[in-house]
């Protein structure tokens, strides 16, 4: 597993009242304000982090809000990662599904309601265990700094006028296999840094200067956030986001597994991180997502995917049912118990109210004897 460090950085630019860029790590979207600047960091030594950037263009409600629609469908189709797991993680059928998903939800959701073009250009970091992978579409860009070299990871997919020449929510079906490269696969060492930026900040550099700005003594976050503030200063009116991701070091080793003592589920793998069969994955996915094998690939789309939330959401509830019915056998055991070893107790509890009622009755008895006796003396003397 790899521990990390992450900052990420967004901005409006001085000119644009929104802010169409978006970030996410850790399963929460950034910026939560439309306009200004926001800055992130933080640590993780998950097995599986996903880290994404996003360029949106098309103006305020396209471009700010295809980004989110793609940010979320990521988030979801992350929580099941195991679909693509053979004897290696197939992370271009990922990246085929999610794009082809993403283009179309952002079209049924944002591009259909407006005649105005617009989209996203996206960078994708998924790391799992010591790999990572890198899906580029559009604008965006990514880069590695190891060992004092910077390489670039994934080009952007541009024309000579500067717009994306392919990017989500565009007019025709998304061209999947008409663009390289499409992902990159990358075996993390300790130090390296993942670099992925919007158009107007990796813009702002040539390579050597680039380069120069990782060299400097500053440390990680500092570096980072001086990188992303001189290209503002070279493009003050764009959006600007920039995502760092450091590895800080790695577990080589897997996570140790869990005894299950109960038979009832001895059919879940004991290890969570353990890659299973290819003919399980077979029939996992062609369960969850109703695909098999004489179906088209390209017959992936929007019912498919509701179909696989469903079954999940089904399964969630299920097991929430499955805990809350062990909460409660806790509990009655607990008064069965308590109501078998303390009978006294209970006993008393149940008188206390009579009790209580002839022990005041008895008092004020006394007391207003008490001051007859003292009114009738005072009326004797």
């Amino acid at each position: 597993m790899a521990k990390t460090l992450m900052i990420g950085l967004t901005g409006s630019g001085l000119n644009r009242k929104v802010n169409e860029d978006t970030f996410s790590c850790q399963g929460r979207i950034y910026p939560d304000m439309i306009s200004g600047h926001e800055e992130k960091s933080i640590g993780s030594s998950d097995y599986n982090q996903l880290y994404i950037v996003t360029e949106g263009f098309g103006g305020p409600a396209i471009g700010d809000l295809s980004g989110r629609v793609a940010q979320a469908l990521a988030l979801e189709m992350s929580e099941r990662l195991d679909l693509y797991r053979g004897d290696e993680f197939d992370f271009i059928g990922f990246s085929r599904d999610y794009l082809i998903e993403a283009d179309q939800r952002i079209k049924i959701q944002i591009r259909n309601k407006t005649d105005q073009p617009g989209g996203i250009s996206l960078c994708l970091l998924l790391i799992d265990g010591n790999d990572a992978y890198i899906l580029n579409l559009g604008n965006t860009a990514s880069f590695l700094f190891r060992d004092e070299e910077l390489l670039r990871l994934t080009k952007p997919n541009m024309l000579a006028d500067g717009n994306p020449s392919i990017w989500l929510g565009q007019g025709s079906p998304i061209a999947v296999s008409d663009y390289e490269p499409v992902t990159r696969r990358l075996v993390l060492t300790p130090g390296d840094i993942i670099l992925m930026t919007t158009r107007s900040v990796y813009s702002a550099y040539a390579a050597a200067d680039l380069r120069q700005s990782f060299l400097s003594p500053d440390a990680f976050v500092g570096t980072i956030r001086a990188i992303h503030e001189e290209s503002l200063s070279f493009n003050e009116t764009e959006n600007h986001t920039t995502v760092a991701v450091k590895i800080q070091n790695l577990e080589h080793s897997e996570p140790a597994s869990i005894p299950i003592e109960n038979s009832e589920y001895q059919h879940i793998m004991q290890n969570p991180y353990q890659r299973p069969p290819e003919e399980y994955n077979k029939q996992k996915k062609a369960i969850a997502y109703n695909i098999y094998d004489q179906i088209p690939e390209d017959n992936w789309h929007n019912k498919d995917y509701r179909s696989a939330s469903r079954a999940a959401t089904v399964a969630q509830e299920y097991s929430r049912m499955k805990q809350n019915n062990n909460k409660f056998d806790v509990l009655q055991e607990n008064y069965d118990i308590n109501y078998h070893h303390a009978p006294d107790a209970d006993n008393k509890s149940r008188e206390n109210p009579f009790a209580t009622f002839f022990r005041f009755l008895l008092l004020g008895f006394l007391i207003g004897l008490v001051i007859l006796l003292i009114i009738w003396f005072f009326v004797l003397s």
